[in-house]
């Protein structure tokens, strides 16, 4: 049977089923040919430290492969991107970490890492870049200060001392105990000393370009004058107006507003939104978003932003304003709640449960009515409903409302009849149950049967804690699913009273990612014979022509389903199933399914 790309077709009674997908290999898979065409991971988290004036020690994260990282690289440059060794010659280490030497200083070095296996090299990784030689701590208010001393008395006796640094990050001075914020220059001489030398009776030497002030390096030993220290002027800039300004009507009483990052001189402090309606500010936020509510549904809302820095100097508002309208008022009820199921748990209680309903909007409560009259109405997609007759049979419905008051139809009514006070016990809780997934979005569930002092009539199977399904096996296929999710799974046990065993215990199940193009994901039904040992694969280009030979396919376990990987592109494959048991006897081929390649 033919299956097109991007499709499955199952048939069943000892069937084989064609699957197609498109990712990366799963684990567990089989490269057809044993060529390895995977590299590792990109390495993580580089760091690096100054050792000294002339070595650089570097560390990163592992990387993980399918088949094992043999080692990384490092490369190394005095421009970033740009590095001193070629792609491939990178200094070469199996740990993740490496000490550089030898290195020219003061100087500021970039680094990148590369992980490796056998046959192939990862992509660089996150750059960095380290300085030796060169100090880059604050001065933290000794930039004008003689070791051990905290002024410094100028030519004509002032005394100068430091500040708290201002809003651009500078120290301030004072002459004389009296802050001087201006823009003047402050010039000192003196004599410096060796990076890493003793302070004692020096000056701290930094550079004279007001951009690298608070970075600044240390000199060899000088009795020239040192140099001036200019204090910035004032900060008048303010911020670029804030840029691609959104807003979007997401509910009848709420409207969200986006808009792009704006950029300062010395740094965005926050952003003003207005109501160009009201002709007010209406809020202050130091994230770009801003939602609106309490608004009546079906009004019109005209919004500006700004942005501000610390001064606070403001931008100019966005213009035009932007104008959105509120969703109108919410007429639409939500869907009718399905699956709706009533237990009796005991002579004076019934518990309900149902799937949720979906709304335009959100559904907000639900409402449950016991023979015709509105008895609860509970957030949640259950009820316990107590204080009932024993022997009796009661008949409920659910319906859902939204925030609106809109209410759905009535689901169909169930009817059930409280115990007796002779049977009050519950059946046994399940065990062994197990979840395998079918594919990348199904589930199939079984488990032991339990037992009951009268009978167990049937099971409740629970998803993620929410009821999808009563059935009277012990077997059930959850379809529908999402691929690479997990999803976690219960089951309890129920008899003709209503008594419910409590839930199993829970077991989870991964969904794998869908296999990648260049494969066939075959899936077939278990065959059930005495020394059952597996099952093989047999593949070829030809219909009933298999480049393997009888009893040489294939051999995957005692499973019934398998991957086949790193199939040619542009090809046609056939593909066939045998079943073989201990004594070596092989069945003969299932029926032969094809698969075409991109």
């Amino acid at each position: 049977m033919k299956l097109s790309n991007h499709s499955a077709v199952a048939i069943r009674a000892a069937a084989l089923v064609l699957l197609l997908g498109a990712a990366s290999p799963l684990a567990g898979q089989t490269a057809i040919g044993g060529v390895d065409t995977i590299p590792p991971t990109v390495p993580t988290g580089l760091v690096g430290t100054a050792v000294s004036a002339n070595q650089i020690g570097l560390s990163w994260n592992p990387s993980t492969d399918n088949v094992g990282a043999t080692g990384y690289r490092v490369y190394w440059g005095t421009a970033s991107g740009v590095y001193l060794q070629a792609r491939g010659a990178g200094l070469s280490t199996t740990t993740t970490t490496y000490t550089v030497t030898g290195l020219a200083s003061p100087a500021r070095y970039f680094f990148a890492v590369t992980a490796q296996n056998t046959l192939e090299e990862s992509v660089y990784s996150n750059e960095i870049f380290v300085d030796v030689g060169i100090s880059l701590e604050s001065p933290s208010g000794k930039m004008l200060t003689q070791a051990g001393v905290d002024s410094i008395v100028d030519s004509v006796g002032a005394v100068w001392t430091l500040g708290a640094p201002d809003a651009s990050g500078f120290p301030t001075k004072a002459r004389n105990g009296v802050v001087d914020g201006s823009a003047a220059v402050l010039c000192y001489s003196g004599r410096s000393v060796n990076a890493f030398g003793d302070l004692a009776g020096g000056w701290w030497k930094w550079t004279d370009d007001a951009t690298l002030l608070l970075k600044g390096s240390w000199s060899s030993v000088s009795t020239t004058p040192i140099g001036c220290v200019v204090a910035p002027a004032a900060d008048t800039t303010p911020p670029t107006v804030p840029t691609g300004l959104v807003a979007v009507a997401i509910s009848p009483t709420q409207i969200r507003l986006t808009w792009n990052p704006s950029t300062d001189n010395v740094g965005v402090t926050g952003y003003l939104v207005y109501n160009a309606d009201t002709g007010s500010t209406i809020a202050t936020t130091t994230t770009t978003s801003f939602t609106h509510s309490g608004l009546v549904p079906g009004t019109t809302h005209n919004y500006r932003v700004n942005a501000f820095d610390a001064v606070p100097n403001h931008s100019p508002w966005t213009d035009p304003p932007v104008s959105v309208t509120t969703l109108p008022p919410d007429t639409t009820a939500p869907s009718t709640p399905t699956e709706l199921f009533a237990s009796a748990v005991s002579s004076s209680q019934i518990n309900l449960s149902w799937t949720a309903s979906t709304d335009n909007v959100k559904v907000t409560r639900y409402v449950v009515r016991r023979n015709g009259v509105q008895v609860a109405t509970p957030a949640a997609t259950s009820y316990a409903d107590a204080g009932l007759s024993a022997a009796t049979t009661y008949s409920y419905t659910v319906a859902a409302r939204d925030a609106a008051g809109n209410i759905s139809p009535d689901s169909a009514s169930v009817n059930v009849t409280t115990a007796s006070a002779a049977d009050t016990t519950p059946p046994t809780t399940p065990t062994g149950l197990s979840a395998a997934a079918a594919g990348s979005t199904g589930a199939n569930l079984s488990w032991s049967a339990s037992t009951d002092n009268v009978g167990v009539t049937g099971y409740i199977v629970r998803r993620n804690g929410v009821q999808i399904a009563t059935l009277a096996t012990t077997s059930f296929a959850n379809t529908g699913l999402s691929a690479a999710t997990t999803y976690s799974y219960t089951v309890a046990a129920r008899d003709a009273a209503g008594n419910i065993s409590p839930n199993s215990t829970s077991v989870s199940v991964t969904t794998p990612t869908p296999p990648p193009s260049n494969s066939a994901s075959l899936e077939w039904d278990s065959v059930t014979v005495p020394n059952l040992s597996g099952y093989r694969i047999y593949f070829g280009t030809a219909p009933g022509t298999y480049l393997q030979s009888p009893g040489q396919g294939f051999s995957v376990g005692n499973v019934t389903d398998y991957t086949m990987i790193g199939l040619a592109s542009g090809s046609r494959y056939y593909l066939a199933v045998t079943a073989f048991d201990t004594l070596s006897q092989e069945s003969p081929y299932s029926n032969e399914v094809f698969k075409d390649t991109p």
